[in-house]
Formats: C-alpha cells, structure tokens, sequence
C-alpha cells in the first residue's frame, strides 16, 4: 500500500506544526515539500519512491533557496573578532572632532548594530565616509575615506 495525497497532507501540517516548537526555522521546509507532494499526488497518482524523491528534492531546494538568498548569518558579525570588522566603511552621521565622539551609519548591522559612536585622530565632517582602523570596547576608532 502506498501513500496517498491526504497522507502527505497529514505529514506536511504536522511537521509545519512542529517547526513551532524548535527555534530553527527548520522543519518548516520539509512540511512545505510534503504538502507540495501532497498536491502533486493528488493530481497526478505516483508511485512510492517517486513520491518520496519528489517530497525530499523539494524540501532541499526551499531549504537551499532559503540558505542562500533570505537566511545571512554573516550579516550581523555579531560575535565576531574586531578584525572582521576593520576596513569596514560607514556614513558620518554626527561629526566627531579630535576631543569628541561622532556617530557613524553602517549599511548593514556590524557587530550587531548599525549605528556606532566613534572617534578619531582628526575631525570628520558629519556626511563623510569613513573607515573602521580599530574597534575599543564599544567605540570604533576611524580614518576619513579619500575624496
């Protein structure tokens, strides 16, 4: 006896079910590819292990498609050692003089975070880019980018 539509129905909600209960935005693609299954199944009757080739090749294609083009852990650098981080330019957002902090704007989160105060050895007009050269505790020290 082989599994019909409604089988993989069954599979599919119980697995999206169970992608509640885990923090890894995991078991949500297999679910996906036995309800995709389920459809195809349903439309077009198919033998055991074309069933279970078509439901395990479409949970690793979403699953790629989500590694590769939504899912960027190395957006954040969260974690990260402060080496990653050096050369990394920004926006001046807040001036910063030889005494004072300044602000700078990230396009994306470095170190978790996308705005950071900085210093520098001399003035940076806010508007100006600007280049990490080191990172000291929670401020980041930088150098005003060529024109």
């Amino acid at each position: 006896m082989g599994l019909v539509w409604w089988h993989w129905f069954v599979l599919g909600l119980a697995l999206i079910a169970l992608e509640i209960l885990t923090p890894t935005f995991f078991l949500i693609w297999f679910g996906l590819g036995a309800l995709l299954t389920g459809i195809v199944v349903w439309l077009l009757p198919l033998g055991l292990a074309a069933q279970a080739l078509l439901w395990s090749a479409s949970s690793l294609v979403m699953m790629a498609i989500w590694l590769k083009y939504f899912k960027n852990p190395a957006d954040t650098r969260s974690g990260q050692a402060k080496e990653s981080v050096l050369g990394l330019t920004g926006l001046v957002t807040r001036a910063v003089s030889e005494m004072g902090q300044g602000e700078i704007l990230f396009q994306r989160p470095v170190l978790g975070a996308d705005r950071w105060p900085i210093i520098a050895d001399a003035p940076i007009a806010a508007g100006k880019k600007a280049r990490v050269v080191d990172v000291l505790g929670q401020i980041l020290k930088v150098e005003q980018m060529g024109e």
